[in-house]
C-alpha cells in the first residue's frame, strides 16, 4: 500500500488522494460470497420522516451482499452491495468491512443499489433519531458480518466478465423539459455487464450486475395502510430471481443512473395526463420489469466465457475535488431564487481490478453521458462503472443540464464545468500503476 498526493493540470479540480494495493505476481484467484437481511422488524414501524407519509411495513426482504477476492499473492478485495438508498455513515461502514475482512479501506468498494423503497430515503443529516440510529447499526453490522462470512467462504475459482444489453431503463427527459418522468428521445445506456465467480468445477458462486437503472419503480407509491413499504426496488427483485436460479448471491450495482428510471413507475406525476399511483398494483409493474431484466442477465451469461482462475488484484481509492454550488429556494413557491457558491465537493472514486477486468467506482449520480465517456476513456475494454460508492454526494450531471433548475440539477452540489474532467483525470490516475493492458 502506498499514498502519494498529486494535483494534475485539469482546471478547478484535483485528485486528493490515491491509496493503491497492487503487486506484480499473479495467482490463484479465491472467492467467496455471503448475503445477510438488513430488512427493520415489525417493531420499527411505522416509520415516519418529516412531512412524508410513514413506512407502515415490508414488502420484500432487503439484503446486503458481500464478495470476497484473492489471488493468492497477498492482495485480497472485498465488494459489498446493500440495498439502500445511500450508504450511511460511509466512512465507519467502510472501516467496519475492512476490519471484519482483514483488508485496508482502500481495498473495499462499497455500494448502494439506491433503492428508494427503504426508510433511510429520506434520511439526509449525521444526525438520526433512535430508530434510523438502530437501523444504520443493524446494516453496519450485518455488513461486517457478511464480509466475514465471504472471507470465510474463500474457495479456487473462475472469474468471467460478459457484456450484453436490457431494455428496462429510459432517459427521465428532464434536460428535455419533460414533466412525466419518460425521455426516450435522450440517451441511455442499454449496456448490461455481468460479472460470473464460479468454482474451479464450474459450480455458480455468485454474480455481479452492473446495469443504469434509478431503483423507484414503487417509491412513494402508497401501497398499504396509508403508507409506503420497504422494497429492495428494481435491484432487490432482480437479485433474487437471479439466486433462485444463476447463483447464491447476486450483487446488483448501479451504473451511470443520474438521468434513468425504470421504463414503468407505480406513482406518475401530473404532466400531460393528471398524477395517478398504482397502490398495491405497482408491484407487478416492479414484477414484470425486473423479470425482464433477469432474462436478460440471463441471456447475457449464456455468452461468458470459461473464465480466468489465474489473476493479479489490484484494488485502489481516491477522491476528486471540484467547486460547489447551492441552490437558494422560496420554501413556499419552490421558485429559484439564486445560487450560491459553496466550498469544495469531494467525490470518492475507487477501482477494484481483476487482471483486465476494470470496476470503477464513483461516489456520485452520474448522467448516462458521462459514464459512457468514462467508459469509452479506459484503457481496459472490459470496464464497468459502479456508482452510488459510499460517501457519494448526489447528481453529477453534464454541463448543458446546469442550463435549467431540475430535480437533478436542484440536487447536484457541484458546479458545471469540473467534475466530468475531474472524473475522467481520476479515473486514469487509478488505472496509471497497473497501467499496461491493451485495449
Amino acid at each position: 500500500m502506498k499514498r502519494f498526493t498529486c494535483m494534475p493540470g485539469w482546471a478547478g479540480a484535483g485528485l486528493l488522494a490515491l491509496s493503491v494495493a497492487q503487486g506484480a505476481m499473479a495467482g490463484q484467484l479465491l472467492a467467496g460470497a455471503a448475503r445477510l437481511p438488513i430488512t427493520p422488524p415489525a417493531s420499527d414501524f411505522p416509520q415516519r420522516s418529516g412531512n412524508e407519509k410513514p413506512f407502515v411495513g415490508v414488502h420484500d426482504e432487503v439484503y446486503v451482499r458481500a464478495l470476497a477476492l484473492d489471488d493468492s499473492a497477498g492482495r485480497r478485495a472485498l465488494l459489498v452491495s446493500m440495498e439502500v438508498t445511500t450508504v450511511p455513515e460511509p466512512a465507519r461502514m467502510v472501516a467496519a468491512i475492512a476490519e471484519a475482512a482483514g483488508v485496508p479501506a482502500a481495498s473495499v468498494m462499497l455500494l448502494a443499489t439506491h433503492t428508494h423503497s427503504e426508510p433511510l430515503v429520506f434520511f439526509h443529516s449525521d444526525q438520526p433519531d433512535a430508530v434510523q440510529r438502530r437501523g444504520i447499526d443493524r446494516i453496519r453490522e450485518a455488513a461486517a458480518q457478511a464480509a466475514r462470512q465471504a472471507v470465510s467462504a474463500l474457495q479456487p475459482a473462475r472469474v468471467s466478465f460478459v457484456r450484453g444489453q436490457a431494455f428496462v431503463n429510459t432517459n427521465n427527459g428532464e434536460q428535455e423539459g419533460r414533466k412525466d418522468w419518460y425521455g426516450p428521445a435522450g440517451g441511455s445506456d442499454k449496456t448490461l455487464d455481468v460479472l460470473r465467480l464460479t468454482s474451479l468445477s464450474g459450480q455458480p458462486l455468485a454474480l455481479v450486475m452492473n446495469y443504469a437503472n434509478h431503483a423507484e419503480v414503487m417509491f412513494r407509491s402508497v401501497t398499504r395502510d396509508g403508507g409506503y413499504e420497504v422494497s429492495g426496488d428494481l435491484p432487490g427483485a432482480v437479485s433474487r430471481l437471479l439466486e433462485a436460479r444463476q447463483a447464491p448471491v447476486v450483487l446488483f450495482t448501479s451504473a451511470a443512473e443520474g438521468d434513468q428510471l425504470p421504463l414503468f413507475k407505480s406513482l406518475q406525476p401530473e404532466a400531460q395526463l393528471p398524477a395517478s399511483d398504482q397502490g398495491a398494483g405497482g408491484w407487478a409493474l416492479l414484477d414484470v420489469q425486473a423479470r425482464r431484466l433477469a432474462a436478460a442477465a440471463i441471456d447475457t451469461l449464456a455468452g461468458a466465457p470459461a473464465g480466468e482462475a489465474e489473476v493479479r488484484l489490484q484494488t485502489a481509492a481516491a477522491a476528486v475535488s471540484c467547486p460547489g454550488q447551492r441552490y437558494r429556494v422560496d420554501r413556499a413557491t419552490r421558485q429559484v431564487l439564486g445560487v450560491d457558491a459553496t466550498g469544495p465537493v469531494t467525490i470518492p472514486m475507487a477501482l477494484l481490478r481483476i487482471n483486465d477486468i476494470v470496476l470503477a467506482g464513483v461516489g456520485a449520480d452520474i448522467a448516462s453521458d458521462i459514464g459512457q465517456t468514462l467508459k469509452a476513456g479506459s484503457p481496459a475494454a472490459r470496464t464497468s462503472l459502479l456508482t452510488m460508492l459510499a460517501g457519494s454526494v448526489g447528481y453529477v450531471l453534464n454541463d448543458a443540464a446546469y442550463a435549467q433548475p431540475t430535480h437533478g440539477v436542484m440536487g447536484s452540489p457541484v458546479r458545471p464545468g469540473c467534475a466530468p474532467a475531474a472524473l475522467a483525470g481520476g479515473l486514469r490516475q487509478l488505472l496509471a500503476p497497473a497501467a499496461g493492458d491493451a485495449r
